[in-house]
């Protein structure tokens, strides 16, 4: 990626925030037919600069469309001039909070046409709403969310993890300790699945990727989320810079294999600032 992840990331969750604010807006809009006398007021408070022109009153029914536009141009002007405001677009339609506020916007739009409501909710009470919204009722928005994120904390692990259990190498006692810290019992497994041959030599990371499915997902394969979980990480841009990484990492290391391996805190603050054409 072109930009260091604090910034991505920052970006990121205020991108999701302004996508659902448009929704709102569109599903408010839609209900009464025109822009609310309220409204305006609302979104000149929240948006400076938006309403003063008048042009996005002209057409209430795209209100919703030209906040959105206001807020590339805007409130992610810099991210559009570096080359990265694709990526925020990208990502931010694939997280399952943006899916989980899409659904519930359909669900407001189509109960509010039904039953015109006699006030509408304040946008934070509608968006706490929105992020928890689940129509079928069979994940738990939340929990696959806390689901995905320490899914990719133990993905970065494996990657950190990963120049030892392909090098045929004795582990160091560091990164062991930390193995063990991390996934208790794993060494002392005795399945072939183990890290460290008889020799103690180290075998594939594969083999861990997938212990940690078992031991830490066990759960959520029985409730049948598991596949969401892998789905959702997998699309989280995190997860992808850590794999972008992980590959400039193994080849420095192929390189350079008697410099001191790092801590996991090392690797991991290098991979966040790690930046790409």
């Amino acid at each position: 990626m072109r930009v260091p992840w604090g910034r991505f990331h920052k970006a990121y969750e205020a991108y999701l925030r302004w996508e659902a604010l448009a929704l709102w807006i569109r599903a408010i809009v839609k209900a009464e037919g025109s822009v609310p006398s309220w409204l305006p007021a609302n979104l000149k408070k929240r948006c400076p600069g938006f309403i003063e022109n008048k042009t996005p009153m002209n057409e209430p029914r795209l209100l919703g469309f030209r906040l959105q536009e206001w807020v590339h141009n805007q409130i992610f002007a810099h991210a559009r001039q570096e080359g990265w405001l694709d990526a925020l677009i990208f990502y931010g339609v694939r997280d399952l909070r943006s899916q989980s506020i899409w659904a519930y916007w359909e669900h407001c739009e189509q109960e509010w046409h039904r039953r015109r409501p006699s006030s509408y909710p304040k946008f934070e009470n509608w968006l706490r709403l929105a992020r928890k919204y689940n129509p079928s009722q069979d994940i738990n928005v939340a929990n696959v969310a806390d689901a995905v994120e320490r899914y990719i904390e133990l993905k970065m692990f494996v990657c950190w993890l990963q120049p030892v259990a392909t090098a045929g190498i004795e582990v160091p006692r560091r990164v062991a300790g930390e193995l063990e810290r991390k996934c208790p019992g794993f060494l002392k497994s005795r399945n072939s699945d183990d890290l460290k041959s008889h020799e103690g030599k180290a075998r594939t990371g594969g083999h861990l990727m997938r212990w940690i499915d078992d031991h830490f997902f066990s759960q959520a394969k029985k409730d049948g989320c598991f596949d969401m979980i892998l789905i959702q990480a997998r699309n989280h841009p995190l997860y992808v810079r850590i794999v972008q990484y992980s590959k400039h990492w193994n080849k420095s290391r192929l390189e350079n294999p008697t410099a001191v391996y790092p801590s996991l805190a090392q690797w991991r603050r290098a991979a966040e600032n790690h930046v790409e054409d």
